[in-house]
């Protein structure tokens, strides 16, 4: 797999969903889709195990076990969320919680804060971002998504960031849209190589 996407959203085949797969189609690469709505995943509970204790590793034996797996294998990640009250769905924000041992695990570089918060296994991997909301705020929720992104330092190559009122993008039905999309699939490609 080549690119691991993490669809926020916790409804299939809607407008997040949709636009996650014409970046997808872009790519031309192998995939593989995760939906942290349809996942067991327990809440971080920040008592830095992960850290202090078994280095890389969550004391909880759950599905971040697999997605953490899945994003040390992939060669770029995509983010997709729609927007909840300004921000990510909190399956999504749960899921970047308990990312956080990956930068405990010793791969990587260290990182260059003034504390000590590990090392960075993704740095400079591509990334892209796609935030949809309703009609407003999907800006806030993008800016929420680049923060987590910068703070694993991965690069960020493309951003769709818009307000679709409930479209699911087709190529048939929205083909501006769906272009521009599958070019930010393309640019994702060409980073990766």
């Amino acid at each position: 797999m080549d690119v691991l996407a993490i669809c926020g959203s916790p409804r299939k085949n809607m407008t997040t969903h949709s636009v996650l797969k014409a970046v997808l189609e872009g790519t031309g690469r192998s995939s593989e889709i995760l939906w942290p709505a349809f996942m067991k995943i327990g809440y971080c509970v920040g008592c830095l195990k992960c850290k202090n204790e078994t280095p890389g590793k969550c004391w909880q034996d759950d599905d971040m076990t697999m997605a953490i797996e899945k994003m040390f294998e992939a060669k770029a990640l995509v983010i997709a969320s729609p927007t909840y009250f300004g921000n990510v769905p909190g399956p999504l924000k749960n899921f970047f919680d308990r990312s956080i041992p990956t930068n405990y695990s010793g791969k990587g570089e260290k990182w260059e804060g003034a504390h000590d918060h590990g090392t960075r296994p993704f740095k400079d991997r591509p990334a892209v971002m796609l935030c949809v909301s309703g009609g407003a705020d999907h800006e806030h929720t993008a800016d929420n998504i680049r923060r987590v992104l910068a703070y694993y330092e991965y690069s960020i190559t493309g951003e769709f960031s818009e307000a679709m009122a409930g479209a699911v993008i087709t190529k048939e039905d929205f083909t501006d849209i769906y272009n521009e999309l599958f070019e930010l699939g393309k640019s994702l490609d060409k980073a990766i190589r």
